[in-house]
């Protein structure tokens, strides 16, 4: 049987007003399984997959989890949080997995690039690989892949868009 009929259950979400525009959040079996800004991302392809990968229905209900979710963001966003202490759910493969990880160590106010990601992971020649994986980040913001730079100390890449990208890395600087 294929991982993704193993699991079942209910995938809940909600929608989150945030400064930088919707984000919208899904948990299952109350663990955070994605975090993503709405914009270019419609809500129904994102459910759609997390139901499939879960073998799960999805149903809009505001719980503990999610308002959780909720409370840190606004904390994040007012400048008052620079760690977030949620449940994950990370799915991915076991490099995307070890890359993500890596994100979550970078401290709030701080940058690296792909490279360095890669040495941390233990393949120091795949800063692409890396930078495919951090692209793949299910958990925006929480898991901070805003946090990584070109190795120029350019601005690179970011799902969410280079705007919001550079919003959130000023937040962090004050």
């Amino acid at each position: 049987m294929a991982e993704n009929q193993r699991k079942s259950g209910v995938i809940n979400y909600d929608v989150i007003k945030t400064p930088l525009g919707d984000m919208i959040v899904a948990e299952h079996g109350n663990r955070i399984c994605r975090l993503d800004f709405a914009g270019s991302k419609k809500p129904e392809s994102i459910l759609k997959n997390l139901a499939r990968h879960y073998n799960a229905e999805t149903g809009r209900t505001k719980t503990k989890t999610l308002k959780e979710v909720e409370k840190q963001l606004n904390l994040y966003f007012q400048g008052k949080l620079k760690s977030f202490d949620l449940p994950l759910d990370l799915v991915g493969t076991d490099f995307q997995r070890s890359v993500w990880k890596k994100l979550s160590g970078i401290p709030f106010g701080r940058t690296v690039n792909y490279g360095w990601i890669a040495e941390k992971t233990g393949n120091p020649k795949a800063a692409r690989a890396v930078g495919a994986s951090i692209g793949k980040n299910p958990i925006a913001v929480v898991v901070p892949c805003h946090r990584v730079i070109g190795k120029n100390g350019e601005l690179t890449g970011f799902a969410g868009g280079l705007w919001r990208k550079k919003k959130l890395l000023a937040l962090e600087s004050n």
